[in-house]
């Protein structure tokens, strides 16, 4: 396997081992921010909830304060010898509206006669009971739009009586009913049946619970089963769908015990009416008045399915039940009552709600997103919070569903983290990789260098070993002894240079290279340098030409002449194995610019490729085209020259020529 693949494998597993805990301890401490959110909106649902049931209490309340007599249209002030009437609380037109949503208070009396505080009793002029014409005829439209919503529920007959109801259905339906009245209260009411009005009423919740059972009514937006909210989290409390036993005994056990009240109820006829402050008589004769006990029952309530809530009660009077409530507009009461609050709870902008009773759906208020939200849609469409009203109301359901949970001020430090650690962990690897590849590339080079420097050394050594035993044996005729001396010395030269590159680069690499900078005039270096080149040069069999303008030969620079010379020397070995035929080298000496002087070797051979210009001075980087891995080299020569030329402060490039490549060494000149 290749040392690169090994890398990348080994990398890849340090990236797996490192990221998959991250990954998880990330998504804990999500879930666990998730977790904590989902809680604080469950409480505040758990908070709107009890307002809610709360404010419901106060409205039946209310309901449940008035009195018997208050359902009739005039009331007795005070008992008194003066009988003074007046008309009753619930006698307002329109309808006082106690209740969101208001459509009118009613009664059905023993006998199955239904009437409304609204309307004066049969036989009472408008004159007699404060009324225009026009009052009383709106006044009698509503009676009669109330009339019509309970018997088109059957709640009432086709007349204003029902029929006497069949004694074995009676029996059942009052034992069910009236369970908690006491015995004596039992038999009178089996001794004397309540019209079919009434039993209608005793019966309304228990259809209503079998209707439920059957199916979605008229009513339903469809039932809370079908819904499938999901519970992803412990401790949303979820109420079993359809147990109408244990909601039998929830109801059971929220009622409340009768109200004893004791009344006084005149005959109309003779009474004095207030109205406007003022007493109105409509006889001389002074009213007669029944003082009576009744036992008032607490308040139930039911949704009809014309789709009005109604909202009644069971009063017994010497003996007769009479029934009391109120119809109530579905849509406005809950608007009123639940939706327009919960539009306006902050918990609108995370979730929904749902009023369902009996497992049925009656309303969904969809919540709002707030654009400001950083949610999650982790949790749409979980279960937030369940709960059940109070008596009246105990079968409505107010169900809190999430739409966009907010994760949590926490989630953005998380995000961010997770950010920082995939960008540390993601960089971390890919620098590794770069650095493991380099490395592994500098041991390829380096194993290639020391190819290379033994090549470069066996050479001279093998020609001057060669020329040595000649000369030793006497094989050499005298007129080519001077020439091969001449050859061992130049390849002694050549050896020296090699091994001065080798050990200043050493030396640079341990940062032990020391330089000593003087200050020496142009004319000075191209002397040093002529007397170098003329051996290296000759040798190669080849010829160079030196142009220096005769304006800077006295400028003054200040280099290490050491330095200079072996730079000056592996440009211009650099330049001989590059240059084909018969071409002369270049060395231009000429002005940089005002504060440098630059010195420049072009070689006439095939130039060199854009992309190489830079990574040419890098160590032991020899070019891949096949005219480079034709010639003989080390790769550090012209890093060597870059590290040399910064040491003295100056700068070295490389430009291509037509044809060729001319390298350009910049040095400072001494400020005058």
């Amino acid at each position: 396997m290749k040392p690169l693949v090994k890398l990348r494998l080994a990398l890849a597993l340090f990236f797996i081992a490192l990221a998959v805990p991250t990954a998880a301890l990330i998504y804990q401490a999500y879930q666990r921010l998730q977790w904590e959110t989902f809680h604080q909106h469950q409480g505040l649902a758990e908070e709107f909830a009890a307002r809610v049931d709360q404010h419901l209490r106060e409205l039946v309340a209310t309901e449940d304060a008035h009195r018997f007599t208050e359902y009739s249209y005039f009331n007795l002030v005070t008992p008194t010898s003066s009988n003074v009437l007046q008309r009753s609380p619930l006698a307002g037109y329109p309808p006082p509206v106690t209740v969101p949503g208001l459509i009118g208070h009613f009664q059905v009396d023993s006998q199955g006669l239904f009437s409304v505080p609204y309307v004066p009793p049969t036989g009472t002029e408008d004159e007699q009971a404060g009324l225009s014409h026009e009052e009383h005829a709106m006044r009698e439209r509503l009676a009669t739009r109330m009339r019509d919503i309970l018997a088109a529920n059957r709640l009432l007959g086709d007349g204003e009586r029902d029929q006497p109801r069949k004694p074995d259905r009676l029996a059942v339906a009052e034992k069910k009913a009236r369970a908690d009245k006491d015995e004596r209260l039992r038999e009178a009411e089996i001794a004397a049946p309540s019209p079919a009005a009434q039993v209608a009423f005793d019966s309304l919740n228990v259809a209503a619970a079998a209707a439920a059972r059957g199916g979605a009514g008229s009513n339903s937006l469809g039932r809370v089963a079908d819904l499938k909210l999901e519970q992803s989290f412990q401790g949303a409390p979820v109420m079993a769908d359809g147990a109408d036993k244990a909601l039998d005994q929830t109801l059971a056990k929220s009622k409340r015990a009768l109200r004893k009240e004791t009344s006084a109820l005149p005959e109309v006829a003779g009474a004095a009416i207030v109205e406007s402050g003022e007493a109105h008589t409509r006889r001389d004769v002074l009213p007669r008045i029944h003082t009576f006990e009744s036992e008032v029952d607490s308040f139930e309530s039911s949704l009809l399915a014309s789709g009005e809530l109604v909202l009644y009660r069971k009063v017994w009077r010497d003996g007769q039940r009479y029934v009391q409530g109120l119809l109530i507009d579905r849509e406005r009461f809950l608007t009123a009552t639940v939706n327009a609050p919960f539009a306006l709870s902050p918990l609108a902008h995370t979730s929904s709600l749902l009023i369902a009773r009996r497992g049925e759906v009656l309303s969904r208020t969809s919540g709002t997103t707030a654009p400001d939200y950083d949610a999650t849609r982790a949790l749409r469409g979980t279960l937030l919070y369940q709960s059940r009203l109070s008596a009246p109301f105990s079968d409505f359901e107010l169900i809190f569903s999430v739409t966009q949970l907010p994760a949590g001020p926490g989630a953005t430090v998380i995000a961010w983290l997770a950010a920082v650690l995939a960008l540390v962990l993601c960089g971390g690897l890919v620098l590794m990789f770069r650095l493991g590849a380099r490395q592994l590339a500098l041991a390829r080079q380096q194993q290639e260098f020391i190819a290379a420097v033994s090549h470069e050394l066996k050479t001279p050594l093998t020609s001057i070993r060669m020329y040595g035993e000649m000369l030793r044996e006497g094989w050499a005729p005298e007129a080519k002894r001077s020439e091969y001396y001449s050859f061992i010395h130049d390849e002694a030269e050549r050896l020296t240079r090699l091994i001065n590159n080798v050990l200043n680069l050493a030396r640079m690499t341990r940062n032990e290279l020391k330089v000593e900078l003087r200050e020496v005039t142009v004319a000075q270096l191209l002397d040093l340098l002529h007397s170098k080149l003329s051996s290296v040069v000759s040798h190669a069999g080849r010829q160079y030409h030196l142009h220096c303008a005769p304006d800077i030969s006295a400028c003054v620079l200040r280099v290490d002449l050491d330095c200079y010379t072996q730079v000056m020397l592996n440009l211009v070995d650099n330049a001989l194995k590059f240059t084909s035929g018969d071409e002369a080298l270049e060395i231009n000496v000429r002005r940089g610019d005002a504060t440098h002087i630059e010195f420049a070797v072009r070689d006439f051979g095939p130039g060199i490729p854009k992309e190489q210009s830079q990574r040419i001075f890098a160590l032991f980087y020899r070019g891949e085209n096949a005219l480079t891995r034709a010639t003989a080299g080390t790769g550090i020569g012209l890093a060597l020259v870059k590290r040399l030329v910064e040491v003295m402060h100056g700068q070295v490039s490389v430009v291509n020529r037509t044809p060729g490549a001319e390298f350009r060494v910049w040095l400072p000149l001494v400020a005058t």
